[in-house]
């Protein structure tokens, strides 16, 4: 237990350090949860590194890989003495009975995520045959390129599991190393810190009582919450890739908020988790152009969209480009998988998708139904769908699953597909938050409550 309070905490100031050296400007409630998660992407890419060197990977390593990220991301000093300054001034604590309901629920749900994460042993087939496969290899050989890849009975028998982006794996191999003997409670960590920014999130718009109904639809939504204890690669992408997208909305939509480049390090986070997420971010950033072109800066816009497309650009070519093509013996079969794009197989995989996922209550609960509600109201009520950078993110998403569902006949509509839909419900969730009819509520509320 020692041993992961340390990891835990190096990663979290790892964190923290990151955010001030890159002139990150965010609340408190926002940057103490995000700064696990940050903290965990680059203590992997560490861990990565050592990998290519001759040391191996193990219990000093993956401490010595996490101390020199914690010094590195230090080293600009003066800044980040500065930022933490402001972190650890004295708090002005505006907590409300519904916060206190919100908190006391997210604790039960965290206390029963973090006991099935470490108590239920990994499941998921795409797990066991790929990602902990890798991690329980790499734990006994010290190197990722393990016999997994190296051993010539395997040799044209390896699905395409083994070679699924490196995050989740790094990730179990470094809480193997801690003594969880299934690995996996780093989901539980990382479902916990990324509730709480959401729900944190949501409250920079909303007033906490219908910040914390929409919270507890978003954290219980059925099919999602099963993935915050069940080893895949999804769950952990919709992390990195929505809350970059709330970070750039905040950054857009409020004047307390500069988190242009802490956008681009959980894009790069997002495209380091799942593979195909780097088509989801260039399409996300193209179609963001259009709504933030008279709504900031021009020269901040392209800077923010250009180190986006470039940090999720480096972190998947890190892997598809030099790793698995370089460093390990044998390759993917992903050429057989892909087929050409036509429009029949599109519309046909749009209709699928629709009707055997997204409109199914028992997958999703009351999200969606919520969110078109949201949407219909706030066209009539208000004639505006603002704040639209998530909306069209949203639908980036959609259309680049559809896309994905389309080109690769691996990718199936009820299995791959539906679980990418979790990269859409904290943003749904968020955007209710965030729209101006919630927003007017939200103030006829507060000043219910002052009596003014």
């Amino acid at each position: 237990m020692s041993f992961f309070l340390l990891i835990l905490v190096l990663q979290w100031i790892t964190g923290f350090g990151i955010m001030a050296s890159i002139g990150t400007r965010l609340p408190r409630p926002l940057s103490i949860p995000l700064a696990p998660l940050v903290g965990m992407f680059v203590h992997t890419l560490a861990v990565f590194v050592v990998d290519l060197l001759p040391w191996g990977i193990g219990q000093v390593s993956i401490t010595v890989a996490a101390v020199v990220m914690l010094v590195v991301a230090h080293a600009r000093w003066p800044v980040v003495m500065a930022w933490y300054r402001e972190l650890l001034a004295a708090p002005r604590w505006t907590l409300s009975m519904a916060d206190l309901v919100v908190i006391i629920a997210g604790a039960i749900v965290g206390y029963v995520v973090s006991w099935a994460s470490w108590f239920w042993p990994v499941t998921p087939f795409d797990a066991m045959a790929g990602i902990d496969l890798v991690a329980r290899q790499t734990v006994v050989e010290g190197t990722i390129n393990n016999r997994v890849f190296t051993d010539p009975s395997l040799a044209g028998h390896l699905s395409n599991q083994p070679f699924y982006a490196p995050f989740a794996m790094l990730m179990q191999v470094i809480y193997r190393l801690l003594g969880f003997g299934y690995g996996q409670v780093w989901l539980a960590v990382s479902a916990i810190c990324f509730s709480a920014f959401l729900y944190n999130a949501m409250r920079m718009w909303a007033h906490p009582v219908i910040a914390g109904v929409l919270w507890l639809l978003a954290i219980l939504t059925p099919e999602m919450l099963g993935y915050t204890y069940l080893l895949q690669t999804d769950y952990l992408n919709a992390v990195f890739l929505s809350s970059a997208v709330i970070l750039l909305t905040a950054s857009a939509e409020r004047e307390e908020v500069q988190a242009w480049a802490l956008a681009a390090v959980l894009f790069a986070a997002a495209a380091w988790s799942r593979t195909e997420t780097i088509m989801v971010v260039f399409m996300g950033l193209l179609a963001s152009i259009p709504v933030l072109w008279n709504h900031v800066e021009r020269r901040t816009m392209w800077r923010a969209l250009g180190l986006s497309a470039g940090a999720g650009l480096a972190t998947f070519v890190l892997w598809n480009g030099y790793y698995l093509p370089v460093v390990l013996p044998v390759r993917p079969d992903t050429a057989s998988e892909l087929t050409m794009f036509s429009f029949e197989r599109f519309g046909q995989v749009a209709g699928d998708l629709w009707s055997s996922v997204i409109v199914q209550p028992e997958l999703w609960g009351w999200t969606f139904p919520l969110f078109a509600l949201g949407l219909v109201g706030s066209l009539i009520l208000n004639r505006t769908l603002r704040p639209l950078l998530p909306l069209v993110w949203i639908a980036s998403i959609l259309l680049a699953l559809t896309v994905v569902g389309t080109v690769f006949t691996a990718a199936v509509v009820e299995q791959t597909l539906r679980r990418g839909i979790f990269k859409l419900i904290p943003l749904m969730m968020f955007w209710l938050a965030a729209m101006p009819l919630v927003v007017g509520w939200s103030k006829r509320l507060r000043a219910w409550e002052t009596g003014s």
